[in-house]
């Protein structure tokens, strides 16, 4: 699975544009200045966040409270990423053992390119293939 050029040219404006139109790379601040629900709630199992979207379009998000700020912020950062790639589904998960799938690779990219500092030092991301990609962020998560 991977996108094409162009994708990932998209998906790569979309998270400069946010953060050049609201000066941060905060994902909380961004949910907060576009009304968007967040809540930190225990999840069971394997789960870390997900988004719904609620029968008037307006999406929740939810992120796992047993993980550090830090962790919160790199999953809220991939659902954000769900709601401005994906707004037309009504349900995303952020699962540690869920499989692959394009639009959890999109988020992904989306994150990376929104949160540059979680970047890989010693490689390209994009390099990487979209199960190493999700196991990089899965080993960021504490």
């Amino acid at each position: 699975m991977n996108i094409t050029p162009k994708r990932h040219r998209n998906i790569k404006n979309i998270a400069r544009s946010y953060f050049n139109h609201y000066k941060t790379r905060n994902p909380f601040e961004i949910f907060q200045k576009l009304g968007i629900s967040c809540s930190l709630i225990k999840l069971d199992g394997d789960l870390k966040g997900f988004t719904h979207i609620n029968e008037k379009n307006i999406p929740c998000v939810y992120i796992n409270n047993k993980y550090d700020y830090y962790s919160q912020k790199i999953i809220a950062a991939h659902e954000l990423g769900h709601i401005l790639l994906h707004r037309k589904d009504d349900l995303n998960m952020f699962e540690e053992n869920g499989i692959s799938s394009q639009k959890e690779y999109e988020a992904n990219i989306f994150l990376m390119e929104f949160m540059p500092h979680v970047q890989p030092h010693d490689k390209n991301y994009i390099q990487l293939s979209p199960t190493r990609l999700k196991n990089y962020i899965r080993s960021k998560i504490c």
